[in-house]
């Protein structure tokens, strides 16, 4: 997989990533076994740059990266999360109604 540096950063990564949301069961549940088994073809296929975010699933995709690049080696891959961005219950009386989709 080809690879680019980031600016004058040094930091190298491949062309082609993978985002954490599915992985994470943003938008449908999305069964351990199943992330791990496509985490696996993601990286088999030469993907070394991951992105995540502590939305996709409350943080679930961030535990699942970390729990398939456990045992790879450091230096061999990027991983990414967004910050910023706290999530915290709203009490329901604050939820605004939505009249338009």
């Amino acid at each position: 997989m080809k690879k680019r540096r980031v600016g004058s950063t040094g930091l190298e990564i491949t062309e082609v990533s993978f985002g954490g949301a599915a992985v994470g069961g943003l938008y449908r549940a999305c069964p351990r076994e199943a992330a791990m088994q496509t985490l696996q073809v993601a990286w088999d296929a030469g993907l070394r740059y991951f992105d995540t975010a502590p939305f996709y699933g409350f943080g679930l995709s961030e535990r699942r990266f970390g729990d398939f690049l456990r045992d790879k080696p450091r230096d061999s891959y990027v991983l990414s999360t967004k910050v910023g961005r706290l999530l915290r219950p709203v009490p329901e009386d604050q939820i605004p109604a939505h009249s338009y989709v």
